[in-house]
């Protein structure tokens, strides 16, 4: 087992999707920190501390944060079924906004995170370039475990995490499909609703 260095660990009552979506935005491609999945997740540690660094996460620290996840990859299956119904630039549209959301959530829950210390505790290959690596999260006398799936495409990237049980894309799936029911399956309105946070 290897103990990491402290990263930001969630504070009680913190929203479960912000959680997942923080930690999901701030593993790197292996191609940049070494080949193994564990190096991304060691990454994700080194990362995450020095984002917050000075306690808040400014536009550009989100964007590079952004730009080391597959949101290409991430985007589409939050939509489920309704992905194959979007023509290109319908779906080109909602990957901006997709990106726009996570942009935001990262700046606003990121920034409540409090000192804690990472151990991975290991790594299950489910088929060669998908694996999941468990990590234990210690804060306030308290532990989580924290599973990041990551899978090898032009690089290693984290493509979900979970915690208390739910897993992020899946999670964010929900939501989606919640907010096309109310809105009688306008993807349009989803669009322009995801993309327009601030």
């Amino acid at each position: 087992m290897q103990v990491l260095k402290t990263l930001p660990a969630f504070k009680t009552g913190t929203a479960i999707t912000g959680l997942l979506l923080s930690a999901a935005l701030i593993a790197q491609p292996a191609a940049a920190v070494g080949a193994t999945p564990e190096a991304v997740v060691n990454t994700a540690v080194e990362r995450t501390l020095s984002a917050l660094e000075d306690n808040q996460i400014s536009d550009q620290e989100a964007d590079a944060i952004l730009e080391l996840i597959d949101v290409d990859r991430v985007a589409p299956f939050t939509m489920g079924r309704h992905w194959r119904t979007m023509d290109d630039a319908t779906q080109a549209s909602f990957v901006k906004a997709f990106r726009q959301f996570a942009r935001v959530q990262l700046r606003e829950h990121l920034a409540e995170f409090s000192d804690a210390e990472v151990e991975i505790l290991r790594t299950v290959e489910r088929k060669p370039g998908d694996a999941i690596v468990t990590t234990k999260v210690s804060a306030d006398s308290e532990e989580h475990t924290v599973s990041w799936r990551v899978t090898e495409n032009d690089g290693w990237k984290v493509t979900d995490i979970e915690a208390m049980g739910l897993w992020f894309a899946i999670e964010q799936r929900a939501q989606f499909q919640a907010m096309l029911d109310q809105n009688g399956g306008n993807v349009n309105e989803l669009i322009k609703e995801i993309g327009s946070a601030r």
